[in-house]
């Protein structure tokens, strides 16, 4: 899950010489909050949309990259979470790719991002999710996989979504024929079933009673 697996192809940097008026439609046709700029080879650093807007309005004699370039990038050894987190941080869709000497790899987008993310089991199976709670301190990874498999479940993942207080929620994503066991089984250990993406044999069985019982009371 290295970055440089997923570098866009049609990122073209931009140079200290070319005119902010052109730098500013290169971002604009490619969509780019931002822009990595160069001198020569050298990364200088990254240049926003709005500040090449400002940029646009200046003799060429005046414009100042330097002044307006936010040194933020990505190196080989990071990983697509991490990428992520570095794009919210400085409200950004792009990240250049940096090597310690400073040699410029390449660039990543969020589209490219959520596009290879698109293909990890954990979201293209065919599966169903469910969110559990349960004490901070008695969370375990490893039970919450095992009540799923100990009930014919294929667990794809899990993921932390939130602690609220003394307590941790995690997204579980599994396939199963048997979901309402596996939900009664959580129950049965302590945990607190929080979200079913799915309609269980139950909820379906209290739906049918209830419908059935408006009727008897409408004749």
């Amino acid at each position: 899950m290295y970055v440089t697996a997923y570098l866009s192809k049609d990122i073209i940097p931009g140079k200290v010489n070319y005119s902010p008026q052109h730098l500013l439609k290169m971002v604009q046709e490619m969509k780019l909050t931002h822009i990595p700029m160069f001198s020569g080879l050298t990364f200088i650093g990254n240049i926003a949309e709005e500040d090449l807007i400002e940029l646009s309005t200046l003799e060429q004699s005046e414009v100042k990259f330097y002044d307006y370039t936010e040194s933020f990038f990505l190196s080989e050894d990071h990983t697509i979470f991490e990428a992520f987190q570095l794009m919210y941080m400085n409200h950004t869709n792009i990240l250049p790719v940096i090597t310690p000497d400073s040699k410029y790899i390449g660039c990543v987008t969020a589209q490219s991002l959520i596009e290879a993310m698109t293909n990890f089991p954990f979201i293209s199976e065919i599966a169903v999710s469910m969110v559990v709670s349960t004490a901070t301190k008695e969370l375990s990874m490893s039970a919450i996989t095992n009540i799923v498999e100990a009930n014919n479940g294929k667990v794809f993942g899990l993921m932390i979504i939130d602690e609220v207080e003394d307590r941790t929620n995690v997204l579980v994503r599994f396939s199963s024929s048997n979901l309402l066991s596996i939900g009664e089984t959580f129950e049965r250990y302590g945990y607190q079933v929080i979200q079913k993406f799915y309609n269980d044999e139950k909820q379906e069985l209290l739906q049918n009673r209830y419908a059935q019982l408006l009727k008897y009371m409408n004749t």
